[in-house]
């Protein structure tokens, strides 16, 4: 196979992955959008289940944090923040499912 046809297979391949965690998403449910469901109830926003939210609470749940630990560290967060002007603008996907801050924001449970 030359360098074309090895781009368009893997493409395709990447196509039929994709489809296929679909169709599992569609059977088994999907904790990162229950987490980013949780999150919106309990910090009062409307984050929507993007690419960009969605990617880093799977990151977070790859990494073998649990759904149950995320939703504690959502909630510890919001009970902290909430009442806090400056601090509720953190009560956002990007800070509390970023790599670094959330192994410390899980750390910090008890």
């Amino acid at each position: 196979m030359n360098l074309d046809e090895l781009t368009t297979r893997r493409e395709q391949l990447q196509n039929e992955l994709a489809d296929v965690e679909k169709q599992i998403l569609r059977i088994v449910g999907d904790p990162a959008r229950d987490i980013l469901m949780f999150l919106n109830e309990k910090a009062h926003r409307k984050y929507r289940p993007t690419v960009a939210n969605l990617r880093l609470i799977r990151a977070r749940l790859a990494e073998g944090f649990s759904p149950d630990e995320m939703r504690q560290v959502v909630a510890k967060k919001c009970r902290e923040w909430q009442a806090d002007q400056t601090m509720r603008t953190y009560l956002r996907p990007a800070t509390l499912f970023n790599a670094t801050k959330f192994s410390q924001y899980s750390g910090e449970l008890l």
